[in-house]
């Protein structure tokens, strides 16, 4: 049994790894449609829900039903919810560590581009709803100021994102394992007297 955890564990940070990969990825390709691609504005609206929330479900589905193929299809909540945890964990400090180095070497200016790409599709979204402009500026200020109160926020406010990260990854894992635990079958010895 303890064999069996250590084993789901270390599928679980191979699995991780792939999906930190990919998630990778996908955030990179939603980074391009929004800012370097000239895309219609329903495509740099919707490409982050796609590349950030969507596809990173499908993939990390798909590697929890590999996950439990590749050590028997059988594991209880526990084993379930431990190996699913550790492969979110693994796939995070990837994916934070890679669009990390992208921001800060490949691409400096990632957090102004971002900030800047959403005020203006936002702006002309409100727009496009018959907003005033004075109405869509005060936005765009607010917008601005949540964004500085993030950036200065300093080392505790990264120690209290990454807590509260570890937390819905755990709560995900536990959701995750609840879905696909597959507990192996109990036999039971017939009744000799029936």
């Amino acid at each position: 049994m303890q064999d069996l955890n250590r084993q789901i564990r270390i599928k679980g940070v191979k699995y991780g790894a792939v999906l930190g990969v990919i998630i990778l990825v996908l955030h990179l390709i939603s980074y391009f449609l929004m800012v370097k691609v000239s895309t219609p504005l329903w495509i740099t609206a919707f490409s982050p829900l796609i590349f950030t929330n969507i596809f990173p479900i499908v993939a990390a589905v798909f590697l929890c039903l590999r996950l439990r193929k590749k050590i028997g299809y059988h594991w209880d909540l526990r084993q379930a919810a431990s190996g699913i945890f550790v492969m979110f964990l693994t796939s995070y400090f990837i994916f934070f560590f890679g669009f990390l180095l992208f921001s800060k070497v490949i691409e400096p200016a990632t957090d102004i581009n971002l900030q800047n790409k959403i005020e203006s599709v936002k702006a002309a979204i409100r727009k496009g709803q018959g907003i005033s402009m004075q109405h869509i500026s005060e936005e765009t200020k607010a917008l601005r100021k949540d964004y500085n109160d993030r950036q200065n926020s300093g080392f505790w406010g990264f120690v209290q994102s990454f807590g509260i990260v570890v937390l819905l990854l755990f709560l995900a894992s536990l959701i995750f394992g609840a879905l696909f635990k597959n507990e192996p079958p109990v036999y039971v010895a017939a009744d000799k007297k029936q």
